[in-house]
């Protein structure tokens, strides 16, 4: 017999407003709320996180949330730490998203940090890079895409992921030189690792390959630089480790898009 339940054609309006990577050098910011759920995770670094009045230790790996209209702030302890995260915001409807809203309450507790550990890096990465393109079909997807991540979360499959030490120790040596050239052969010279090895085993952990990562953490840099200072774009380059000014062009707008100048202006 057909079914004639109509919710079974509700979806709901979720929508993916915002990814980027907050710049290294930002160290506290004022309390403050959203109109959207605010979901952070750290990548590299030190710092805590204040909402309801409780603060919490961050470091590199967590997850967490809040809820819209609720106040909060992260701060970075001191001169001698930095705390490098993504910050996204997704935008739910009460009514049509209301399933994830509660089950977002139940499972995965506002304000408090879930290790979701080093496999969500390129995650990120892409959503990123997919929220700055402003393409409205790859953002729904993004959307969703996120949604999975979430329930994943939920069902605590990704809590369980333990890096391996010689990717744990990558992700560490990429973060802390986001402004320095390097090649993958000194990657695995600084660990002491065989190239092709890492390169398979890489892959495998954070789903793109060791280079590519870099690259998607110095893109992030450089578009955090772009709208944040005015800078040249020669000293930006510099700045992510290319001494071309040209060839840093060139990739950049193959990651974001469009060209340094088009994306500052839209910043």
């Amino acid at each position: 017999m057909a079914r004639t339940d109509q919710s079974m054609y509700d979806i709901d309006i979720m929508q993916l407003r915002a990814c980027w990577l907050v710049p290294k050098g930002v160290r506290a910011f004022e309390r403050h709320v959203h109109d959207a759920y605010e979901f952070h995770y750290a990548v590299g670094g030190t710092g805590t996180f204040e909402v309801h009045g409780h603060w919490q230790p961050i470091r590199s790996g967590d997850f967490f949330y809040t809820r819209p209209q609720i106040e909060h702030r992260a701060v970075v302890p001191s001169d001698g730490d930095y705390l490098l995260q993504y910050v996204a915001f997704l935008v739910l409807d009460p009514m049509l998203d209301a399933q994830i809203i509660e089950d977002l309450a139940v499972r995965l507790r506002e304000g408090v940090s879930h290790r979701a550990g080093d496999r969500l890096h390129s995650f990120f990465a892409q959503l990123s890079r997919v929220s700055d393109a402003g393409e409205p079909f790859q953002s729904r997807a993004a959307a969703f895409k996120f949604a999975a991540l979430l329930y994943e979360l939920m069902a605590g499959n990704s809590s369980s992921h333990h890096g391996h030490p010689a990717i744990e120790k990558a992700l560490e040596f990429m973060r802390a030189r986001l402004l320095e050239p390097y090649t993958l052969d000194d990657l695995v010279a600084e660990l002491g690792i065989e190239k092709s090895y890492f390169s398979r085993l890489f892959k495998k952990s954070i789903g793109i390959p060791p280079m590519n990562y870099a690259m998607n953490l110095k893109m992030s840099a450089a578009a955090d630089l772009l709208c944040t200072t005015d800078e040249q774009l020669a000293v930006i380059a510099s700045q992510v480790g290319f001494a071309d000014e040209y060839h840093f062009a060139k990739r950049f707008k193959q990651w974001s898009g469009v060209a340094p100048g088009t994306y500052r202006r839209r910043g």
